[in-house]
């Protein structure tokens, strides 16, 4: 494989997501998950966390948050990384309802810088065609540029201000009927506004470099 073609939404240096913000937690969820189940070979996320962030002008108790929720869902993970303090549970696909009602029974605390309660959502994928299922080739010839950018990747952050970071690698080697027509039904499944801008093909150089250049992805409907 010498080209593939990727979509990052958004670069990491920008921030790293998307913005969904006109509908509830559990609706982009839904939504993202309507899509993997449309283009991806799997819907069960790699990974799947809450988090409670202590309050940073000590408007509302994490102990009361912590107990109650210690005997929902266990023993946290502590950590303090110097900013704010913060507490984690690993959920499993089960736990996913209890999340959910987690984040509505506590969305009426006070505001905070991050959280107060994030429902995280990380998945792992290969890409299919829609319209016979079948895996599409060469994606195990698939270059890993980021070690933080697994072949494909979403990773939902649902809260009270949600968000979405993506990224794509397909692997096409060109922009033919066939990939124009899959890129834009693509778009028109994803739960947020791609940017036609962050589209590339990447070549492979004489020496093994990986080189991207934009591209336009032209709607023919």
């Amino acid at each position: 494989m010498n080209r593939f073609i990727s979509y990052e939404g958004l670069p990491i240096k920008s921030g790293g997501a998307h913005s969904l913000s006109r509908k509830t937690a559990l609706e982009n969820y839904e939504e993202t998950l309507k899509f993997l189940k449309r283009f991806a070979d799997k819907t069960e996320p790699k990974n799947i966390e809450l988090v409670l962030y202590q309050s940073d002008k000590k408007e509302y108790s994490t102990l009361k948050l912590i107990t109650k929720l210690t005997l929902k869902f266990g023993i946290p993970k502590f950590s303090n990384d110097g900013l704010l303090k913060t507490w984690s549970w690993k959920l499993s696909e089960t736990e996913i309802e209890k999340g959910f009602e987690t984040l509505n029974l506590n969305n009426k605390l006070p505001e905070n810088s991050q959280g107060p309660f994030v429902l995280s959502f990380l998945w792992n994928f290969n890409f299919k065609d829609p319209n016979n299922n079948q895996i599409l080739p060469n994606q195990e010839k698939l270059p890993e540029l980021d070690f933080r950018l697994k072949n494909s990747r979403i990773y939902l952050r649902t809260s009270n201000k949600t968000s979405i970071s993506v990224w794509f690698a397909l692997p096409f080697e060109q922009i033919g009927k066939y990939e124009t027509e899959y890129i834009n039904e693509l778009n028109s499944f994803l739960p947020f506004k791609p940017s036609e801008k962050h589209w590339r093909i990447w070549k492979k150089s004489e020496k093994g470099n990986w080189i991207p250049n934009k591209i336009e992805i032209k709607n023919d409907g």
